[in-house]
């Protein structure tokens, strides 16, 4: 009986040993194409910088948009820099991807490769909502000076109400994009969009009537002023 135990024991150890002897050339697999993954990185993002560097000196620089746009979204970063950030990640990406396709067939691929596959994915949904931040911070800008310059007492609310609508609208575009509760997610943003929509409508239309006929009666005067003004 210890006999059959003892060699019971021993077999499952030799399966376990087995089975980490396995993995190491599937961990050696990886770790070489990470290697290459990184060197290849690096070497795209030092050409790419330099690429950049040389169009800078010609005066060919990035678009003015772009580096507003990052620093809207909260990037400090310049437009160069995450361009070779991105260049580099990328790399590093496409060797994991071509290291996992080299694994034999098994659960160990399977796993893998359901991970490397949504990375992508992934980078692709937090640039969305990046440039979301970004538009969203720019929106509310335009419409608090737009409101501001209008003699609106409510530009504040409204610059808010506009910034909360784009960032809600790409926060939705990404997890969309991730595939994450999709008719559920596209059934609540069409109702809270609704909500808001109507809300505004009843809250201008009902609480400032007065202001809104103010407003009117002020832009038709002006436009009436300047009428008569132009007939003299």
């Amino acid at each position: 009986m210890w006999r059959n135990l003892q060699r019971s024991i021993t077999d499952a150890f030799g399966r376990l040993l087995d089975a980490f002897l396995a993995v190491i050339p599937a961990l050696l697999v990886l770790l070489a194409s990470l290697v290459v993954g990184v060197l290849v990185g690096l070497l795209l993002r030092a050409v790419l910088l330099a690429f950049l560097k040389l169009l800078s000196r010609r005066g060919r620089v990035a678009p003015p948009a772009a580096g507003s746009l990052l620093k809207a979204a909260g990037v400090r970063a310049a437009p160069e820099r995450v361009a070779g950030v991105a260049s580099f990640w990328t790399a590093v990406i496409v060797s994991l991807a071509v290291g996992v396709n080299a694994l034999e067939p098994g659960a160990l691929r399977n796993a893998l490769s359901q991970i490397v596959a949504y990375v992508p994915a992934l980078l692709t949904a937090t640039l969305l909502f990046v440039i979301g931040l970004g538009l969203a911070a720019l929106a509310r800008r335009s419409v608090l000076i737009a409101a501001v310059n209008a003699g609106l007492p409510w530009a504040r609310p409204a610059a808010r109400g506009v910034h909360a609508v784009v960032v809600a609208s790409f926060a939705a575009a990404a997890l969309d994009h991730l595939g994450v509760g999709r008719g559920i997610l596209i059934a609540a943003f069409s109702i809270v969009a609704g909500g808001i929509v109507l809300a505004l409508a009843l809250a201008f239309g009902l609480g400032a009537r007065d202001l809104a006929k103010g407003y009117l009666e002020r832009k038709v005067r002006a436009e009436e002023e300047d009428t008569g003004i132009r007939h003299v």
